[in-house]
């Protein structure tokens, strides 16, 4: 009798195990998926099971999944992340920059950066190494006007966009207030920026107090040093050279920045975070050379930019899960919870996934970390490529599928 219950036990637990075939009829029965390209990929962290899934090695356009690339190789290649290098020399700073897009920006202020800078009245501004394009392959040329195409740049600075609210007396406040303003009341659209010059059009009768919004500005060498000495009232002088026998500061935010990419999908600070991978081994300021190096570190992914803007971008469910492993070695459990956001569009629910989306046009996907009813902890990745249904009907799909498999 007892032979049988531990049978009939151990069939039952086998059972209820996820499986490639109970993900293949997953699929199959939810009819708001036809059409649509999937392919999704699991593993459970402590086992050294197989990975099982559906399509798991079909290159999948990720989107912002790109970003989990990126936070690895950020990771891999030291953990750290070099703010500014600098030399003293009497009352003189001598700088060169390294990637690092926290400069007052609007949203991620690193004042620690700030303050480092305005305790010297005399700043020397050295050129880079650098190899760097405003904006990656692939990307759309008419986004040039939304916030998650900020241009690419040696120094971001004010995040390379400018901010513009209503303040409570009604009135328009734009930081940095250093381009040509015109007000334009017959503007459909709330801010718009002319194509080839920081020339900004606003209507402030469709902003509402409490409005913050955000526009990209055309960057440049110049117009960023003409925004540094604006911003610590002190002349910066410009030295073609190249800074030699130099320190380095470091970020104290790591966290915050892996945070900012994440959790917000912050596509300049990620581009910035890949460009600052290459400057830590090559000392060149470069989003492709920084690409090449995470795509070293990766199997079956073929990157062109860090924050997944470009179309170009191909990766397999696989190779998904193998960056969310690598991660899980290089910096645990507890530090992921903090970083990823947690439990995607499911209310209600007591924390029990934390993962990073990616969306583009008729593309989403959903990858990370989640704990099963078990208590045992799982790498997923699903991706849903080429659907024509509404981006919510696709959302409730991955949301039942990860109610699917935290119950298996």
């Amino acid at each position: 009798m007892k032979k049988i219950i531990l049978l009939i036990f151990f069939s039952s637990s086998l059972f209820s195990q996820i499986s490639s075939k109970k993900i293949d009829r997953w699929i199959s029965n939810n009819d708001d998926l036809n059409g649509s390209i999937v392919s999704i990929a699991v593993k459970r962290i402590d086992k050294e099971k197989k990975i099982v899934g559906s399509g798991i090695d079909i290159y999948m356009t990720p989107a912002s999944n790109v970003k989990i690339s990126t936070l690895l190789g950020s990771i891999h290649y030291g953990d750290s992340i070099p703010v500014i290098n600098y030399k003293v020399s009497n009352d003189t700073l001598k700088i060169s920059p390294t990637g690092y897009p926290l400069l007052l920006h609007p949203k991620y202020r690193d004042k620690d950066l700030a303050k480092f800078l305005k305790k010297f009245k005399h700043i020397v501004y050295h050129t880079p190494k650098i190899e760097l394009n405003k904006y990656g392959p692939g990307w759309a040329w008419d986004d040039y006007n939304s916030y998650y195409q900020a241009e690419r740049s040696e120094m971001p600075i004010y995040g390379n966009v400018v901010q513009i609210i209503k303040n409570s007396n009604g009135e328009i406040e734009v930081t940095p207030d250093r381009y040509k303003i015109i007000f334009d009341f017959d503007q459909k659209k709330k801010i718009h920026r002319t194509e080839t010059e920081n020339k900004f059009l606003i209507n402030p009768s469709l902003i509402k107090f409490g409005d913050t919004i955000y526009s990209p500005f055309i960057t440049s060498r110049k117009n960023t040093i003409s925004l540094l000495e604006n911003s610590l009232g002190n002349k910066v002088e410009f030295k073609k050279n190249e800074l030699k026998d130099y320190s380095s500061l470091n970020s104290t935010r790591v966290n915050e920045i892996y945070s900012a990419i994440l959790k917000d999908s912050d596509n300049l600070i990620s581009e910035s975070i890949a460009a600052n991978i290459s400057f830590r081994l090559n000392d060149t300021i470069s989003v492709d050379k920084g690409v090449k190096l995470i795509q070293d570190i990766s199997e079956q992914i073929e990157l062109f930019d860090g924050s997944g803007l470009s179309r170009y971008n191909l990766v397999t469910p696989k190779s998904v899960i193998l960056s969310l492993l690598d991660i899980y070695k290089l910096i645990g459990f507890d530090r992921i919870k903090k970083i990823f956001p947690e439990n995607y569009i499911i209310q209600n629910e007591e924390d029990f996934v934390w993962g990073k989306t990616g969306t583009l046009k008729n593309n989403h996907n959903y990858s990370g970390y989640i704990i099963t009813n078990k208590r045992k902890l799982y790498v997923f990745s699903i991706m849903i490529n080429h659907f024509t249904e509404d981006l919510d009907i696709i959302k409730n799909a991955i949301a039942d599928f990860l109610i699917f498999l935290k119950s298996s």
